[in-house]
């Protein structure tokens, strides 16, 4: 297969130049007060900016998305509809690693039931 080694390394050099200005929050950047859905969409579409959106998506991630996530046990569920930062870790973990790895492999690889 014939490419453009300089232009592979430009964009490669691009990626890197884009990575390096965003960075995930840390345990303490995430917020204590526990959030409803469409404040959780908004957050980590804020943090996950970065990421490729599905065609057609306005966020990373979809308030379905997460509902299946949490149908199939992938993270924990709501308490009373709310969603703490043990929630919107579980969240950026699963969007980063759906990058490149399937759904079943996550569920298999995340242990449920983390705490802060």
């Amino acid at each position: 297969m014939l490419y453009d080694q300089q232009l592979a390394a430009q964009k490669l050099h691009r990626w890197e130049e884009i990575l390096k200005e965003r960075a995930l929050p840390s345990w303490e950047q995430l917020p204590v007060l526990e959030l409803y859905m469409d404040q959780v969409t908004s957050l980590l579409t804020e943090y996950l900016s970065f990421l490729p959106k599905e065609e057609g998506a306005d966020s990373v991630v979809t308030a379905a998305a997460i509902n299946n996530y949490v149908r199939k046990k992938i993270m924990p569920p709501p308490v009373k509809k709310r969603y703490s930062r043990v929630h919107l870790a579980y969240l950026i973990m699963i969007c980063s690693l759906k990058q490149c790895v399937s759904i079943a492999y996550i569920q298999q690889i995340l242990p449920l039931g983390l705490t802060e």
